[in-house]
């Protein structure tokens, strides 16, 4: 379906140096896509679903756009837009199969696309988002606009007009205000913030082809279970995934004892800012990265404890105002020249993959835990989504980017790869393995 665009902005939206970062992931280094499935309880109005997100633009005019490439790129609104599409089917896991796995042109596509899968008895809703325009939180930010306007125009709210949002060098400027030596809390250095591909990992090679998803699903209730292990011990849940994830690292790589292990892990930096919220949507997040030695025969309470002290390091600080001057930095770069590095940098590593007797052994896994999607059920008007999960974006080997997303009461694991780098029961292996971390641990 097509519309015209509903913006009607003639301003272009500058492109900040997050959406140039993730904008160069089309040379073969990412798939850039943030997904979201979303099961209902009945189905929807597709013609109110379509001018709900023809009305979701209206209020962020970036959802509107398409990435011009220049020596100093901006978002433009366009002429047309294709967003919504339904497709009905006997099978809707095939048919969110084919959606996730479907490609997304950064150049010529929108950069949201909605589907409305419809099966006999429900509606799945599937929204496709690229990571140029915003991250994860930029996401769910859109997942619930897009639900209030929905919920507005079935109770009848004709007259709804939203207020466009404006993106400025305004949440730039307050990180940097909040990060300053006037605030309490040590620093993080940007120098430890590197990280190398240092686990063992069966890699096949690191070719890029069809994407693909695995997913592991906590049992109902586990949540609560977690919960209640966490608060005896002082934990939060993302302490518990974590210390989940270092375990199931430390038991299929099986590292050395006593060596430093790296896993970066990503901070939403809206928590830095008043009302912890940006004035649009948009990339607005950071990371840290942690250090863990393997210690032989520990118990899952012990590497909690030792996942504690370093989560406590990154609660009762901050990035460093290093890390946000280099945005200034790449934004006063000529943005071709930094096309060019990267389009070299996977050329290089295609010649490299095409090598049989180069094979690379080593993986550096990223974990991202969206955390809930929504704390209270989503509603689409008098449907109830009574499941939904994140799929992240899938880097190329030897990166893999682990989620965890939190909807309802269950807790899912995702990740993707490539289908010639790595075996599909590999990944399931990976994800079931923290899945039975977090299982056993917490109810010990």
């Amino acid at each position: 379906m097509s519309n015209e665009n509903p913006t009607q902005i003639s301003d272009t939206i500058p492109a900040d140096a997050h959406d140039m970062c993730n904008y160069v992931a089309k040379y073969h280094m990412a798939n850039f896509q943030i997904q979201a499935i979303m099961k209902l309880d009945g189905r929807l109005d597709f013609d109110m679903l379509v001018e709900a997100v023809r009305l979701s633009i209206e209020s962020e005019p970036v959802l509107g756009c398409r990435f011009i490439k220049l020596d100093s790129p901006y978002w433009k609104p366009l002429d047309i837009i294709d967003l919504c599409s339904i497709e009905e089917t006997d099978n809707p896991d095939k048919a969110i199969q084919r959606f996730l796995e479907s490609p997304l042109n950064m150049d010529k596509d929108p950069v949201v696309k909605v589907r409305l899968i419809r099966s006999e008895d429900y509606d799945t809703l599937g929204l496709k988002i690229n990571h140029a325009c915003c991250d994860a939180a930029g996401a769910r930010e859109f997942i619930l606009l897009l639900s209030d306007i929905y919920s507005r125009i079935s109770a009848g709210e004709d007259a709804f007009v939203p207020k466009p949002s404006i993106r400025s060098k305004e949440d730039h400027e307050k990180l940097l205000s909040a990060f300053s030596e006037k605030n309490s809390g040590k620093p993080w250095s940007t120098s430890k913030q590197i990280s190398f591909p240092t686990w063992n990992f069966p890699w096949k090679n690191m070719k890029v082809g069809r994407t693909h998803f695995v997913f592991s699903r906590l049992p109902y209730g586990h949540l609560d279970v977690m919960k209640s292990y966490g608060k005896a011990r002082d934990a939060t849940v993302n302490d518990l995934i974590l210390t989940a994830v270092y375990r199931a690292m430390f038991e299929l790589s099986k590292p050395p004892y006593g060596s430093p292990m790296d896993i970066p892990v990503t901070i939403d930096l809206r928590k830095y800012l008043p009302d912890n919220k940006a004035e649009a949507i948009r990339n607005l997040s950071g990371g840290i990265v942690m250090r863990l030695a393997r210690k032989a025969n520990e118990p899952f309470e012990d590497t909690l404890s030792r996942v504690m002290s370093l989560t406590k390091i990154m609660r009762d600080g901050h990035p460093s105002k290093e890390n946000l001057l280099w945005a200034e930095k790449i934004e006063k770069m000529n943005f071709y020249q930094i096309c060019a590095y990267f389009k070299t940098t996977s050329q290089f590593i295609d010649m490299l993959s095409l090598n049989p007797f180069y094979v690379v052994n080593k993986c550096s896994p990223i974990l991202s835990n969206f955390g809930f999607i929504s704390k209270s059920l989503i509603k689409f008007g008098d449907n109830v989504v009574t499941d939904a999960y994140i799929a992240p974006p899938i880097v190329r080997a030897p990166g893999i980017i682990l989620v965890a997303s939190t909807y309802n009461g269950i807790i899912t694991l995702g990740a993707g790869y490539y289908e010639p780098s790595v075996r599909k029961a590999d990944m399931e292996r990976l994800l079931n393995t923290i899945r039975d971390e977090l299982v056993r641990g917490c109810r010990q």
